[in-house]
């Protein structure tokens, strides 16, 4: 009899299995690129995601790529890139979403940022020393499609580091505060504002 219950809750886990999308899982920092297994996600995900995260302060970069299973909270993200930058800090997320099983394989590729000034300036601050709400000293020329400006203030971690307090102001992408969609890096208490950029 409990070898008859075994084979049957053995079938259900096949069969619930068998209707689950596969997608390739991994998490690497410091570097571009990462691989793993494709393992089933959890049903009602319908897309596989990989990415990379690209988080400059001044000559250190800090990279993180990933793939997983996206999930379905997120889908207004897919194709989408996430982007705030001033004078000292750059930000930027890279995501492409597939539907199929284990379509998240190979490279992770990143749109190059258009870095072609626009008509739009943000005012421009960093430190990372408090989370009060640094003073601008002067302003950021935005770039490419980035006509919002941003203002973040709260504590962070990058990939390996340890808590910190941080402030700044420059310009953003349209999405950046509606979705905020952060990886490797990690912001727990903080404000996050933005608004339309203007014309000087």
């Amino acid at each position: 009899m409990r070898a008859i219950l075994a084979a049957v809750v053995m079938l259900q886990v096949l069969i619930t299995g068998a209707d689950c999308l596969l997608c390739e899982q991994c998490f690497a920092t410091g570097t571009s690129q990462c691989s793993g297994v494709s393992k089933p996600c959890s049903p009602g995900v319908t897309h596989c995601i990989k990415g990379l995260e690209n988080d400059t302060q001044g000559t250190k970069v800090y990279l993180t790529a990933f793939k997983d299973c996206l999930d379905p909270s997120q889908k207004s993200t897919c194709g989408k890139e996430f982007f705030i930058k001033n004078s000292v800090v750059s930000f930027q997320v890279s995501r492409t979403c597939c539907d199929s099983d284990s379509c998240n394989r190979g490279d992770v590729e990143v749109t190059a940022v258009d870095k072609t000034p626009n008509e739009y300036k943000c005012k421009d601050c960093f430190t990372n020393q408090s989370t009060a709400a640094c003073t601008a000293s002067g302003e950021v020329q935005c770039t490419g499609e980035h006509d919002t400006c941003a203002s973040f203030s709260g504590t962070a971690a990058r990939p390996g580091e340890a808590l910190s307090q941080y402030s700044l102001k420059g310009c953003a992408s349209k999405d950046f505060c509606k979705l905020f969609p952060l990886v490797g890096t990690q912001a727990y208490i903080f404000d996050l504002l933005c608004s339309p950029a203007e014309k000087p």
